[in-house]
């Protein structure tokens, strides 16, 4: 990549940040380099970058990826990848598209092997992005992403933390995490408001498993509704929500020896999945 500063260069495209959309370019190659090096890439594998914007982790990705699929949803910046920074170049295909609208499996199914994924994320679209990737997670297999350093302590948070919520416990059943490194706002332009943190996502065979994981995300959720009322409240009391009565949910407690009286809060992701487990296996007797 040019060693044009990411403003000069946006000035002679004739483009600004756009703040809506979360535009924050990082200025250091080294930088980019640290997030290709987690990577852990052999040369063969697909990445699916996430807003390559100006291309600075792109030009790291490319000679080290067998191929780079770059989901960029400014049509002004797709455009000068394709046609500037990339053309005609086998190994990178630009695609001028919201990440939230890729189909993390059909480009599994295309390349026949697990993706990589790689991306600063935009504030906006971490949670639902997670999302998808947890519901994608078969198709994947690893990500290394840089996001708001608050987003990333809710992920990695433990129960009985006040970080700790929806996104932590489903995030930490499909995942492993780990945090590698941070960066201050000087290493962005414009700079954010906020530190990032780069963490890295390995999709994993959670011990115990949910026999049914939209089931696990719908107790955990009803579970963290009204954040300071108990799972007598948020759960309990929501029984016909799962076609049960509050008195077998009670049940289901006691023999879990798990205390109604609790905060979801205070449950480790292990205790939701046998808790989502058992109200499963009730439901259908």
């Amino acid at each position: 990549m040019s060693s044009t500063s990411p403003k000069i260069l946006l000035r002679r495209l004739g483009l600004r940040p756009r703040k809506a959309w979360g535009q924050n370019f990082l200025l250091h190659p080294h930088q980019a380099q640290r997030i290709v090096a987690a990577l852990e890439l052999s040369g063969q594998e697909t990445v699916v970058e996430i807003g390559p914007g100006l291309g600075a982790l792109t030009v790291f990705l490319a000679p080290a990826a067998g191929k780079v699929v770059a989901l960029e949803r400014d049509p002004a910046l797709a455009q000068f990848l394709e046609a500037e920074l990339f053309p005609e170049n086998p190994r990178v295909e630009i695609l001028n598209q919201d990440a939230l609208a890729f189909d993390f499996r059909e480009c599994r199914r295309l390349t026949k092997k697990p993706l990589a994924v790689a991306g600063n994320l935009p504030y906006q679209i971490t949670s639902p992005l997670l999302f998808k990737l947890m519901e994608a997670k078969t198709a994947l297999s690893r990500a290394v992403l840089m996001m708001q350093q608050e987003v990333g302590d809710r992920l990695l948070s433990p129960p009985g933390t006040k970080d700790y919520g929806i996104i932590s416990v489903l995030i930490q059943y499909h995942f492993s995490l780990e945090r590698l490194f941070s960066l201050g706002p000087g290493n962005f332009y414009p700079p954010p408001q906020v530190d990032s943190v780069v963490l890295r996502l390995t999709p994993r065979e959670p011990v115990p498993a949910a026999r049914d994981e939209a089931l696990l995300s719908r107790v955990v959720k009803a579970a963290f509704a009204h954040r300071r009322k108990t799972l007598t409240n948020t759960v309990v009391n929501r029984a016909p929500d799962f076609g049960l009565t509050p008195a077998t949910i009670r049940r289901i407690f006691l023999t879990l020896q798990i205390d109604p009286g609790r905060r979801g809060e205070t449950l480790s992701v292990a205790q939701f999945v046998e808790l989502s487990n058992a109200i499963g296996v009730s439901s259908k007797q």
